[in-house]
């Protein structure tokens, strides 16, 4: 049931995936969000990439003066590969976490398709092992040509 449930939620998020992705690839985005008092978020969608910025700061207090300087130091950078990296500069903790939107894409699609290729697999497990591609149980010396948990029909 979570299995279902995770893959429904992927299938759900895959459009919103490949509107990020064309979304990206139109006009570059970059877009501030704050999550706590202590944490601030910054999204950057550029030419098939996302980045996240996470930037950690010291203090609940701080203005948003006191830490737009270091948002700015440095752009996303220009890369089409993963990176997750974390630095110190001076009281600020930046975590950046940079990945293709076509990865994620794919994995929303595998993660969305396991439901449907499940069964079938199972199946061809189950009469390769000499069971019942219904209940699973085993039919060795079975010469009756039902499963006698199930009642299903088989064939040798």
């Amino acid at each position: 049931m979570i299995l279902k449930t995770i893959a429904i939620l992927s299938l759900l998020a895959l459009p919103l995936s490949v509107l990020l992705w064309h979304a990206s690839h139109r006009s570059p985005v970059h877009r501030r969000y704050d999550v706590t008092l202590y944490k601030s978020l910054r999204v950057y969608l550029k030419d098939g990439v996302c980045g996240l910025r996470l930037l950690s700061m010291p203090t609940k207090t701080a203005s948003r003066s006191e830490f737009h300087a270091p948002l700015n130091a440095d752009a996303m950078p220009n890369q089409r590969s993963l990176q997750l990296s974390s630095r110190r500069q001076g009281p600020y903790r930046i975590t950046w976490l940079v990945f293709p939107l076509w990865l994620s894409t794919s994995i929303l699609a595998l993660i969305g398709a396991v439901p449907l290729l499940r069964g079938p697999i199972r199946q061809r497990i189950r009469r390769w092992r000499g069971q019942c591609i219904v209940c699973g149980y085993d039919l060795t010396g079975n010469r009756s040509g039902r499963c006698p948990e199930c009642g299903q029909r088989f064939r040798r």
